[in-house]
């Protein structure tokens, strides 16, 4: 017994096996295509001030055919002796970007900033350019750093975020301003610590 099928049925089957293939041909497509859910907006911040890191490309280096001299190796120069202002400071349980700062000047200006924060960026901004007007110091240190702040937060207690702390040699804190202050304000603060007032 042989099975056949009537010319229309035929027809039917055959345009039905089409409309198939071109619909999963024509999903395989959209598919392709990209997604048609929008993908969400990320904010990323930005990191200012002394932690703040930038990115540096290398470019690839060159091989060389030529067979490189044996260089001698310079002496490596002795480390500088450090200032006893500098010791004195580290003593006494300052952070170490502070004591440096004290074994170059007589007054220093401390911006306490959080990297993040878009206020702590101004009010770093303005306690920099005060320091600078007044002709002293500047060190910023991140709240968010234990090893920049842990010893002055066991000195001092809770620290203002931002603040501002001003420092003359050895190491005596003078001025602990809370919260924001203009570059006007930094700098007369500085310079009445340089004055001893």
């Amino acid at each position: 017994m042989t099975f056949a099928l009537s010319p229309p049925i035929r027809y039917a089957a055959l345009a039905g096996l089409l409309a198939a293939v071109l619909a999963v041909g024509g999903l395989m497509m959209m598919g392709h295509g990209g997604s048609a859910v929008a993908t969400p907006h990320v904010i990323k911040h930005h990191p200012f001030g002394q932690g703040a890191k930038t990115k540096t490309t290398v470019a690839p280096k060159k091989h060389s055919t030529k067979v490189a001299k044996a260089k001698a190796t310079p002496s490596v120069p002795a480390a500088p002796e450090r200032p006893s202002v500098v010791i004195a400071a580290l003593a006494a349980g300052l952070p170490a970007p502070l004591a440096n700062a004290l074994g170059r000047h007589q007054t220093v200006v401390v911006s306490l900033y959080n990297p993040y924060s878009q206020v702590d960026g101004i009010s770093y901004a303005e306690a920099r350019a005060g320091a600078r007007i007044a002709g002293v110091g500047f060190v910023p240190l991140s709240v968010l750093s234990q090893a920049q702040i842990g010893n002055l937060t066991q000195m001092l207690g809770l620290l203002p975020d931002p603040g501002l702390l001003v420092y003359i040699r050895p190491g005596t804190l003078v001025a602990k301003i809370s919260g924001f202050a203009d570059k006007e304000t930094v700098a007369q603060a500085a310079q009445n610590a340089a004055r001893g007032t």
